[in-house]
């Protein structure tokens, strides 16, 4: 089975990517700016979801049954350019369904997030009615799903949603938004003070190592069957569910010399937990890799990490 990726440049991408060729499938790659480095199997292709002709010619020639769409503007980048979200994100969006209704893909898998649900702290479920007030980076992603499953019902086109939530490890972000601030707070490990923009200490997220959402997204992308309204999330162990203070606080014990964060804003916009209960229960899925692990993999060089297992 020949997949594509659209959007496939970031980490969830590139470890997609991976996941897939493991498998021994083939997969097309479609972005803007062509990636550092793909893996055995893999070809990339040019493309703009802005762009709908060129996109449903790239995905017609390149002959793929099933597709993963991943390209988006983050959270700050659709705060501070509401239209250019709209265009990206959500018309975007229309066009990669479209353009895969149109050439005869059978499946897409849509990279959502947990920003559907708002600012809470009580456990996020995919039965909760999702609310008004949310971000724009939020209303994008609802939007999108709703489109989605818009197709799914007129078109009998196969549509998963998976919201992720705080996704980290090899890779950077594509535009500004938490999981740049997650990694500007990893960056602590060189040893260097780091100012850390737009968010403050308190703030909770439950934690998702990259190689699980590749997995998660994979287990979507091949599971024979759907039910007819596939929303799930998609999330890292119980124990992943921390405070950013406490993500840099175990930098520093996984790093000696660390350095200090320097925290922006006094404001915790607290999200999760994330209940993951209902992927576990129809495709089987569930996180392999917690917190700790995957930083000392991240940050820990070979030689020593057996001395901070």
């Amino acid at each position: 089975m020949r997949t594509a990726i659209v959007g496939g440049t970031g980490s969830i991408g590139m470890a997609l990517a991976a996941c897939l060729a493991q498998r021994g499938m083939e997969v097309v790659v479609l972005s803007r700016r062509a990636p550092a480095m793909l893996p055995e199997r893999a070809a990339w292709r040019p493309a703009d979801v802005t762009d709908y002709r060129s996109l449903r010619a790239t995905l017609a020639g390149s002959k793929v049954e099933r597709l993963v769409h991943l390209a988006a503007l983050l959270q700050f980048a659709c705060e501070a350019d509401p239209a250019e979200a709209a265009r990206v994100n959500v018309e975007g969006t229309a066009n990669v369904l479209d353009a895969s209704r149109d050439v005869g893909i059978r499946r897409v898998v849509f990279g959502s997030s947990i920003a559907v649900y708002g600012e809470r702290s009580d456990p996020m479920r995919e039965t909760d009615e999702l609310p008004v007030e949310v971000g724009c980076y939020g209303v994008t992603k609802q939007l999108a799903e709703s489109f989605g499953e818009r197709f799914r019902q007129r078109h009998g086109l196969e549509f998963v949603s998976l919201r992720y939530s705080g996704v980290f490890g090899p890779g950077e972000a594509a535009s500004a938004g938490m999981a740049q601030v997650r990694s500007r707070i990893l960056s602590c490990a060189r040893g260097e003070d780091v100012r850390i923009e737009g968010a403050c200490g308190d703030e909770r997220v439950h934690l998702t190592h990259v190689s699980d959402a590749a997995e998660a997204t994979c287990a979507a992308l091949l599971a024979p069957s759907l039910p007819p309204r596939a929303v799930y999330n998609v999330a890292g162990p119980p124990e992943n569910y921390v405070s950013l203070r406490e993500l840099h606080a175990l930098v520093r014990e996984l790093v000696p010399g660390a350095g200090r964060a320097i925290w922006s804003s006094r404001v915790a916009r607290s999200a999760g937990p994330v209940d993951i209960s209902r992927i576990a229960r129809d495709l089987g899925w569930r996180p392999a890799v917690s917190l700790r692990d995957g930083l000392r993999e991240l940050l820990v060089p070979r030689s020593r990490r057996a001395s901070v297992a």
